[in-house]
């Protein structure tokens, strides 16, 4: 997103705009809902926490200046609310035993990883959503569905060769993304896992 619209978001956001707090909504869920995954290990818990964080958000709409303002809010506010969801599974002594981990000493540490992966991931989602239409569906099937290179090319009536040359354009694109990107060293290493 380009700081003029970063900053009109943020500008409707203060007076109140219900579209302008969809948008950072769109924004931020995604990533956000698989860190407050990550953290509790609980799908609908998770979707309840950011739904909360977002409440709060709209409640204190008035209250940011950047849109980077407003990142950091949701994510410190997720990651609160998570531990504090954690603790209370703790407390009512039906917490997974998974989440003992997090409550050690290292938790703060696995939260701020945790939230670099979500951003990670989310980031190649959107790149991979952006390959022309073709080489996406192929890139899905194979590396998403994990279908081999005769079933794609079954399924969309191609050669093996032709389903080969979509993978290599969509793997290059996406190299091509990461590697001249701000994130390239992170980024650029997921996507050459791909292959």
């Amino acid at each position: 997103m380009n700081i003029q619209n970063a900053a009109v978001i943020v500008s409707e956001l203060k007076r109140g705009s219900t579209k302008a707090l969809h948008a950072v909504h769109d924004l931020y869920y995604p990533a956000l809902r698989n860190f407050a995954m990550s953290l509790v290990g609980d799908g609908p818990a998770a979707e309840d926490i950011v739904a909360e964080v977002f409440v709060t958000l709209w409640k204190k709409h008035e209250d940011f200046e950047t849109l980077q303002n407003i990142k950091a809010f949701v994510y410190i506010s997720t990651r609160n609310a998570c531990i504090n969801h954690i603790k209370k599974l703790q407390r009512d002594v039906v917490m997974k035993s998974g989440l003992t981990n997090y409550l050690s000493v290292d938790h703060e540490e696995f939260a701020l990883n945790e939230m670099i992966r979500a951003e990670v991931l989310q980031q190649i989602y959107e790149a991979i959503e952006a390959l022309p239409s073709q080489c996406k569906k192929v890139f899905k099937l194979c590396y998403v569905e994990g279908l081999t290179n005769s079933e794609v090319a079954e399924r969309f009536a191609i050669s093996v060769n032709t389903v080969k040359n979509h993978k290599v354009k969509a793997l290059g694109l996406l190299r091509l993304k990461f590697l001249n990107g701000p994130a390239m060293s992170v980024l650029g290493a997921m996507v050459y896992f791909f292959v």
